[in-house]
């Protein structure tokens, strides 16, 4: 069975898989039957296969039979046989059984091994992925994607699977494994050693500086991180619970830039029995995932600049900084749930409640957190930020008043403070009060932000009064 990709189909069946896939809500029966036909036709089309899936449950429901389970275990010796038998039959076979229960069990097994006997692992990896689905009570399903994606080659697939699992079976031993070997596997395909030739000589043939015992000297360039990483995961395999052989393939991988293999590796490391201890890998987690968010924006915003016009990076974009402020507001609360002493993951919760505009609750994080000396005039700052948000003016006054007092030196921190107290005069309609305050910027540092138009707009109004 050869796989099909949707684009490859006739573009009048393409129009009829969209118009079933609009249909699957309002007539999931219309959407069966188009895409049963098609399916038939085109049965090395995983994506056809998966929009009947969904329109069959779409009809039929979801729901399982007492008996499931038992009559799974008692088939799983006919399912082999029919496989080894014809596994493009027994594939037609589960299909036909699949039509009348979308969630039947044993037909979903009969497709992945059929499709494992093909060597089609996109197909068997669907299969399994329906198991998970319906069953995700059952670990072995699970396991059985994250490997199935390995045996295709789709390492970033089997991680992904691999740690949907582990959130729900937490220190799974075959789970583990799997993420060790789609990780060794990734990075060797990374660094080229798949290809023919023994891993020692490779090293050999790419250069005799690359060799193990010089693991130690200062990397400076991606080449030679890369291949050092390529060592390092080799090593891995032999010891696999290593937190320091984690790190170290971490710092290359970010060496060479790669972010995303850097942050799988890491995510690796906090597995291990020590990483699950070291609280320090959770935040550098969470940091390069930030760095990947920034990275991105960057990359589109420079699309932008060269292109305005360019709708659909701007869509990505504005996409990505929702995603990123989530990220960053879930990651603060959890890390405040964990540790609600540490008054600097306070502080930051706090910031980003604020620029959410979820006042409130950030008044009450920075208030936690200028308990400590260190985090107190910047708590004050926000505090106050957040009052004038709200428009609690006086409030907003007070906190401010109290931090400009408690900073002696005309630094950044505290012209933000006086530019923020002066803000909040303008909002209450207090143009005399908000332009002293401007002022004392102004008497530091006349370029600050705008404060040299502030006063000067200020002294026009003056004269325009007067005259």
């Amino acid at each position: 069975m050869k796989k099909v990709a949707l684009t490859e189909l006739d573009p009048r069946l393409q129009k009829q898989i969209t118009a079933a896939d609009q249909q699957l809500r309002t007539n999931p029966q219309y959407a069966v039957e188009v895409l049963s036909g098609i399916l038939a036709r085109n049965p090395g089309c995983v994506e056809v296969r998966r929009s009947l899936r969904k329109a069959q449950k779409a009809m039929l429901g979801t729901k399982k039979g007492l008996f499931d389970g038992l009559t799974s275990a008692l088939s799983a010796g006919k399912i082999a046989k029919a496989v080894e038998a014809d596994p493009v039959a027994a594939i037609a076979a589960a299909e036909e059984a699949l039509a009348k229960k979308p969630t039947d069990a044993n037909a979903n097994k009969t497709i992945a091994l059929a499709g494992l006997k093909l060597g089609f692992h996109e197909l068997a990896a669907f299969a399994y992925e329906e198991l998970a689905a319906n069953e995700p009570g059952q670990v072995q399903h699970f396991v059985d994607l994250a490997n199935a994606w390995i045996a295709g080659g789709e390492y970033d697939e089997s991680l992904a699977a691999a740690d949907r699992g582990l959130k729900l079976f937490p220190g799974n031993g075959d789970l583990q494994e799997a993420v060790r070997k789609a990780s060794v596997s990734k990075t060797m395909k990374k660094g080229n050693w798949e290809d023919k030739g023994d891993f020692q000589s490779k090293l050999k043939d790419k250069d005799e500086a690359l060799r193990l015992d010089q693991a130690s000297r200062t990397v400076t360039d991606a080449a030679t991180a890369l291949a050092q990483a390529g060592e390092l995961a080799q090593k891995i395999q032999s010891a696999p619970d290593s937190l320091d052989l984690y790190r170290e393939i971490v710092r290359m991988f970010l060496i060479a830039e790669d972010l995303d293999s850097a942050i799988a590796w890491l995510q690796r490391g906090r597995l291990t029995s020590q990483g699950k201890a070291d609280t320090s890998l959770e935040r550098q987690e969470s940091d390069l995932i930030i760095r990947r968010y920034d990275r991105i924006s960057k990359q589109l915003r420079e699309a932008i600049a060269a292109n305005p016009s360019d709708a659909a990076s701007k869509d990505a974009l504005a996409k990505n900084e929702a995603e990123l402020a989530d990220f960053r507001l879930k990651t603060s609360i959890a890390l405040v749930e964990r540790y609600p002493n540490d008054f600097s993951y306070r502080h930051e919760l706090g910031t980003l409640l604020l620029a959410a505009n979820r006042l409130d609750e950030a008044v009450q994080q920075l208030q936690y957190a200028q308990r400590n000396p260190k985090f107190r005039q910047p708590a004050l700052l926000a505090i106050g930020r957040a009052f004038s948000q709200g428009g609690k003016f006086d409030l907003a006054v007070e906190q401010l008043t109290t931090a400009k007092s408690e900073v002696q030196l005309m630094n950044d921190l505290k012209k933000e403070i006086i530019y923020a107290l002066g803000d909040t005069y303008e909002k209450m309609g207090k143009a005399k009060e908000a332009v002293d305050e401007y002022k004392i910027i102004y008497m530091a540092d006349s370029g600050y932000r705008d404060v040299a138009k502030k006063i000067n707009d200020f002294y026009e109004r003056q004269k325009g009064a007067s005259a």
